[in-house]
């Protein structure tokens, strides 16, 4: 691939376009990184490829989770396995090899003679000829979030390819940061109603000492009989700190409950637990450095 034959600033710009476009409608980020994947094959003349997201397995082993991938099945297995896996994302784990290489290094991978190049692992048989290979990390700030695999240009990768694509895989680690908040937001909010479920079902005020009576049904508290006015959030705070009482509650669990998808700073809930404290000075609200919160309780 010779620089006129790069893809130009306009068409990159048509392509980043369209996909935040689709974003604005589109849930599923496989289908999102599909259209994304067959632009980019058109703008590079690549024979396929793949768009991927880096995650660690339990043993903290990085693996790529595929959004995108050509299919280039092979034989009869290979087809049902694509066709299994297509909606929910291949897994690529093999670091000894050519896109293994990306991710552990975190920087381009460019051969055009893969067959003689030390990091390639070879090919399964009966796959497809790979001819030339390009693998490119894309990063939020110096976390590698995930990789862009492409294969089979006839004229072969340059480096300077690399460089004219870099508005492309910002665009990627954009959206892959926009699924990965959208996912937690729903993981939160399922684990707040879990809260609210397991609250609802206690009917009885719950005895926190130093005459503090909390309603969770309200949600409300009282000091021998005097209600306590408290905001909202301080009251969210509170309900929160009482269902995981003897409990740290780690700050980015509270961060995401008490202010869902708006992002605030450090001191938000540093301020709303000193504002808990004041109007409860008798609570026993205690601070875990560097990990959250914790409501000690004594039921005995």
């Amino acid at each position: 691939m010779n620089e006129n034959s790069l893809p130009s600033e306009l068409e990159l710009l048509n392509a980043i376009t369209g996909a935040l476009s689709r974003y604005i409608t589109e849930d599923d980020p496989c289908v999102l990184f599909s259209g994304l994947l067959k632009t980019l094959l058109e703008l590079t003349a690549s024979e396929y490829g793949f768009i991927g997201e880096i995650s660690h397995d339990d043993d903290g082993a990085p693996y790529i989770k595929n959004y995108a991938t050509t299919n280039i099945a092979w034989n009869s297995s290979t087809r049902e396995l694509y066709q299994a896996l297509e909606n929910r994302g291949m897994i690529f784990s093999r670091l000894d090899s050519l896109y293994g290489a990306v991710v552990m290094t975190g920087q381009a991978v460019i051969t055009n003679n893969p067959q003689c190049d030390p990091r390639s692992s070879g090919l399964p048989e009966g796959h497809p000829p790979l001819n030339s290979f390009l693998g490119l990390p894309f990063f939020r700030n110096d976390e590698l979030l995930g990789m862009v695999g492409l294969a089979n240009c006839p004229a072969g990768y340059q480096p300077l390819l690399a460089s004219r694509l870099s508005p492309f895989l910002v665009t990627c680690s954009n959206l892959i940061q926009a699924y990965r908040h959208h996912k937690k937001h729903q993981q939160v909010a399922a684990e707040l109603e879990r809260y609210r479920e397991r609250i609802g079902q206690i009917d009885k005020l719950i005895v926190l000492g130093s005459g503090y009576e909390f309603s969770p049904n309200q949600p409300a508290i009282s000091k021998q009989g005097q209600l306590i006015m408290l905001t909202k959030k301080e009251l969210a705070l509170l309900a929160i700190l009482v269902e995981k009482s003897n409990q740290v509650v780690p700050y980015q669990t509270l961060d995401s409950i008490i202010w869902g998808n708006t992002i605030v700073g450090e001191s938000s809930l540093r301020s709303l637990v000193k504002k808990l404290r004041k109007k409860l000075p008798e609570l026993d609200i205690k601070t875990v450095s560097g990990i959250g919160y914790i409501l000690s309780l004594d039921f005995s």
